[in-house]
């Protein structure tokens, strides 16, 4: 499995520290030219609504 704290999350070009920080929102690295982008916020909602595919809730 590749090592995800090594890419954008958004872009998926390779990072480093100093030209990165990381999205709190779902704790992954991205880039400079990503940051508080319109396409991190969409990858950002993807990622998040995809969370619970093929769960389903006990609680019921």
């Amino acid at each position: 499995m590749e090592n995800l704290d090594k890419k954008c999350f958004v872009c998926e070009k390779p990072v480093k520290s100093e030209n990165s920080s990381f999205n709190l929102v779902v704790n992954m690295p991205v880039c400079n030219e990503c940051k508080n982008s319109q396409n991190e916020k969409l990858k950002e909602a993807e990622l998040l609504d995809s969370l619970a595919d093929g769960l389903v809730c006990g609680c019921i």
